[in-house]
This record gives C-alpha cells, sequence and structure tokens, in this order.
C-alpha cells in the first residue's frame, strides 16, 4: 500500500506524527532505522525488483537496468543485470558467494539498493560517533537531520554532511541522507510493506546532478524454494574485509583525482594534511570515507571530494589483488588510509 508520501529538492510533503517524539538523537535513528530496514532476519520471505538508471557525467547518458532480491531469514540472494553485464552475491549458512559476468556492474548500483533496504547508518558509521542533530530546511519543510561526527584531530566545527547524515522528517521515517561531504540520497516516495516504510523511489545525487535512481518495480512475499539458496558451481565464497597497507593499495590505483585546493585556504595561505579511513569494494571503487585527522574542515571537504572518485584494480577479480595478503567482503575488500596533502603553490 502506498502512502501519500512524497519528497523533492524544491518541495517536500510528509505524512503527519503517529505517536511520541523521541528526543535523544541517537534513540530517534535508532528506531528510524528499525521503522525503514527490510532486512531483518524475522521477517516472512520476501522478493524485490528493483528498475535502476545509472547516470552518466553531469546526469546525462542513462543506463538502464534491474536489481532482484530474495529474501529469507538468514538467507539472501541478489542478482544485479545491466547490459552485459551482470553479478550474482548470495548469502547461505553464515557465508558468503559471488559470482559476475562481463564487466563489472556500476558501483552505484548495489549503493542504491542499500538505501531501499536498510537506509539507516553502517555498524562502522556508529563506532565511535557523537550525534548530533541539526533541524534543516528543504523548501518550507524543517527536517530532524542527525549528524554521526567523529572526533578529527586539529579540525574545528564540521558543517552538516561531512560525516554521514540522516533527514528525518515529522513520522520519523529516514528522507535524506549526506554521506561523503556532498552525496545526497532522496527517498521521494514511501510505501508501507510488512510494518515497514519502503522507500519505492530513491536518487543519490551528487552535487546538483543525478548518478542513479531506482524504483521499486515488485515487492511482495513469497514461498522460497528448498534449494534456492544453494551456491551454484560458478560462484566463490568470499570472506571477511581485512587490514591492507596504505603504501601497498596505492600501487593498484588504476585513477587519480588530484584534491583542489580549497579558495578560504589560498586566501589565508594555509597548508594541511588530510587522513580519510576508506573501505575499498570488489569493484575498485570507494565505498566509505571517514575523515581520521585534518588541521581544517575545507581541506577535509576538498580531499573526500577527489578521493571518493578513484578507482582501484579489484575492478576485474572478485575481490582478489593477487596478494593474498586479506580477504574479502560483500560489503568491502579492506580498510586503508588514504592520504591527501594540501600545501600553497
Amino acid at each position: 500500500m502506498i502512502k501519500a508520501s512524497c519528497i523533492a529538492v524544491v518541495c517536500i510533503f510528509v505524512v503527519g506524527v503517529a505517536g511520541a517524539q523521541v528526543e535523544s538523537p541517537t534513540s530517534r535513528l535508532d528506531a528510524a532505522s528499525k521503522l525503514t530496514s527490510l532486512d531483518a532476519i524475522d521477517q516472512p520471505a520476501w522478493h524485490l525488483k528493483l528498475d535502476v538508471t545509472v547516470f552518466g557525467d553531469k546526469g546525462k547518458n542513462p543506463t538502464e537496468g534491474s536489481i532482484e532480491v530474495w529474501h529469507a531469514g538468514a538467507d539472501e540472494r541478489t542478482v544485479y543485470s545491466f547490459g552485459d553485464a551482470s553479478s550474482s552475491t548470495l548469502k547461505h549458512d553464515g557465508k558468503t558467494y559471488y559470482a559476475k559476468t562481463g564487466v563489472s556492474v556500476p558501483f552505484e548500483v548495489s549503493e542504491i539498493l542499500r538505501q531501499v533496504l536498510h537506509p539507516g547508518p553502517r555498524p562502522d558509521e556508529t563506532i565511535g560517533a557523537v550525534p548530533d542533530m541539526q533541524k534543516h530546511k528543504f523548501g518550507k519543510v524543517e527536517l530532524n537531520c542527525v549528524m554521526l561526527t567523529q572526533p578529527i584531530k586539529g579540525a574545528g566545527s564540521v558543517p552538516l554532511g561531512l560525516f554521514p547524515t540522516y533527514c528525518l522528517d515529522a513520522a520519523g521515517i529516514i528522507r535524506f541522507t549526506y554521506n561523503f561531504g556532498g552525496q545526497t540520497v532522496i527517498l521521494n516516495r514511501m510505501g508501507t510493506f510488512l510494518g515497514h516504510d519502503v522507500a519505492t523511489e530513491a536518487v543519490i545525487r551528487e552535487r546538483e546532478f543525478d548518478v542513479a535512481s531506482a524504483k521499486v518495480a515488485t515487492l511482495t512475499t513469497y514461498t522460497p524454494q528448498p534449494d534456492e539458496f544453494i551456491p551454484g558451481p560458478n560462484m566463490v565464497q568470499v570472506g571477511v574485509a581485512a587490514r591492507l597497507a596504505g603504501g601497498v593499495i596505492a600501487g593498484n590505483r588504476v585513477s587519480f583525482v588530484e584534491p583542489m585546493y580549497p579558495e578560504s585556504a589560498k586566501e589565508n595561505h594555509e597548508s594541511g594534511t588530510v587522513i580519510l579511513h576508506a573501505i575499498i569494494g570488489r569493484d575498485g571503487h570507494v565505498h566509505s570515507l571517514r575523515p581520521v585527522n585534518a588541521s581544517d574542515p575545507d581541506f577535509v571537504i576538498a580531499a573526500i571530494a577527489a578521493v571518493r572518485q578513484w578507482t582501484y584494480s579489484a575492478a576485474g577479480s572478485y575481490c582478489k589483488y593477487r596478494f593474498h595478503v586479506y580477504q574479502c567482503s560483500d560489503t568491502g575488500c579492506q580498510a586503508v588510509e588514504v592520504f591527501a596533502v594540501f600545501a600553497e603553490r
């Protein structure tokens, strides 16, 4: 059943408040995550199909594809189909399996699926975080935005969205997410399924351009077959993420964007160093960035904007770098420290 609830960049329509408001930022975000998450193991088995569009440079050259997910308790099978590229991920008996054909599926596809299934914070985003709640206006509507602030050595106050930020409407539902200091996730339309509020339309935007969009084509309960979650002969078991030295991973970088020197730093003749904690996925893209050390928030924003565009040679080998020093999972290949140095020229 679809609710009369939609959200857009200029105009927002939200549902009314139901029940008492929870004042603690942590409690409000936890409640919102549970309300909008579909991947709990205690739910009836369900099948989801998403129609997905990924956009090229500046929101142009759209490419269309689909994602299908079959979820039953702790087991889950996901199939990505995108032109000549396709991949499958299977979770069964606490193990994860992976297979792909053709080129790698665009990494934005898996991210927009996560935003539909579990728009709340990742576990690594909450470790050591101090939730900071601020009110922010979108058009004429004011939302409660919770930023999971992490301490940054040497930096003062940070702008909203520098750390993962989740904005809730009056009903306590997550509708906007800021990430990487510039990426925005908009949950445009909401529906109800198995007692949860689910995004039926979602958009990922970087700056003013759409990067990916998704629309729910099918979401229904179903009865799993006995052998449905048995891995096929073409599937390879993958393990857990592990740490890899920054110097080793740097040698496998295949594309690089240099950070832009902030105008404020130029005017003040400032230099500085930023250390970011990164998680790189099997597709070679940076999936998560968290500031560790910085002298100025403007340096952090510039570093994140550049590093999130870097890619690595993991893209063609389902999570193997041929170093045999670590294992990977469906959530990422390794945790590394990435350095960005700013010096006045």
